[in-house]
């Protein structure tokens, strides 16, 4: 029984550091997973963006073919 006695503390603190460990694992977990949300919102904005910016270079397009070709148009008559 002395023997077991012994290995108590040295038991106890293993355990104590499985805990720390353990709990180290948890925050790395939560943090990546807070990092993987916030990848994704920044994602989720930039096609926002480029859909608008692809919208807004469509919009310009048309207004400039239909300037050259009224440009077009008045240098030929």
């Amino acid at each position: 029984m002395d023997h077991i006695d012994d290995q108590l503390p040295r038991s106890r603190a293993a355990i104590a550091q499985l805990e720390r460990a353990l709990q180290r694992l948890e925050n790395v977990v939560a943090k990546s997973h807070h990092g993987d949300l916030f990848l994704e919102q920044e994602l989720r904005a930039a096609k926002a963006d480029y859909a608008r910016l692809d919208e807004t270079s469509r919009a310009v397009e048309e207004r400039l073919d239909v300037a050259i070709n009224r440009l077009r148009s008045v240098l030929e008559d």
